[in-house]
């Protein structure tokens, strides 16, 4: 067993932009979607926010999507 590590090729944006195009040219999108068991994101499903305050912190609860919160904060100006 060997103890080294390869590191892979960085990729930068416009590559794989480059690259991706390339290798879908032809497909449509129902076939990338498909292929790789992404999700259209032209058509995600809208979020829904149920807004609860507590104490100084607002939280978003029992919503479509997962738990969040915010810290409400006094601007001075």
């Amino acid at each position: 067993m060997s103890d080294e590590v390869s590191i892979p090729a960085v990729e930068s944006f416009n590559g794989l932009k480059e690259r991706l195009k390339a290798e879908q040219a032809g497909m449509t999108k129902e076939d990338i979607i498909r292929e790789t068991g992404g999700i259209d994101l032209d058509n995600l499903p809208k979020s829904e926010h149920i807004w609860v305050q507590r104490g100084i912190v607002m939280s978003c609860e029992g919503a479509n999507h997962p738990t969040h919160r915010h810290f409400l904060v006094k601007h001075q100006g």
